[in-house]
């Protein structure tokens, strides 16, 4: 005779289709954007690259820093994102717990009403998109490079000047009055 006890999950592991994600913000004036470190080592100078670059385009941003990148943001900050920012970049993922934890972050905050979108790096495309699709969330990304850790400053301020544009396309339809957008920069967006 075998003893033992079984578990099942009354939840599914994964949604049958994604929902669309919270439309991207029709204006970025007199926006807020938050910008959330997950809390990687060396992602908080891609961040600080990021804050400048906002500033410089006229951009408001307001600065928030998970305790670790192995668990999602405590209820607090996301409480406080969902209250004074109008969207976020959450930023830089480059592993696999890391990529969840944010995912889980961008959902939550999407739950909320903010527009986002997750920076990860090239790596973990596969891992984004597995996740969302478990999450169930049609979630935007943009890539940078990997790995991260071994890279200079002066190179982590390129991967940021470089996917700026991509990031703000991807939470703003606005192109006119932001360097960068709707100056030809971009393909004539």
């Amino acid at each position: 005779m075998k003893y033992g006890i079984s578990f099942r999950d009354p939840t599914g592991e994964t949604a049958s289709t994604l929902r669309e994600r919270v439309a991207p913000l029709d204006k970025i004036s007199g926006k807020t954007i938050a910008l959330m470190d997950i809390g990687k080592m060396r992602g908080d100078e891609f961040i600080d690259r990021l804050e400048q670059l906002c500033t410089e385009r006229g951009i408001k941003t307001r600065r928030y820093k998970k305790p670790t990148n192995t668990r999602v943001a405590p209820r607090e900050m996301i409480k406080d994102i969902a209250e004074n920012c109008d969207a976020v970049i959450i930023a830089l993922s480059d592993c696999g717990s890391c990529t969840s934890c944010s995912t889980h972050d961008l959902n939550d905050l999407d739950k909320k009403g903010l527009a986002g979108v997750s920076v990860l790096t090239s790596e973990f495309q596969e891992a984004f998109d597995s996740q969302k699709g478990s999450i169930g969330l049609d979630a935007a990304a943009v890539y940078v490079p990997h790995p991260l850790q071994n890279k200079t400053t002066a190179e982590l301020y390129q991967w940021a000047e470089g996917a700026i544009v991509e990031i703000l396309q991807a939470i703003t339809h606005d192109r006119s009055g932001v360097k960068g957008i709707g100056d030809g920069l971009i393909g004539g967006v």
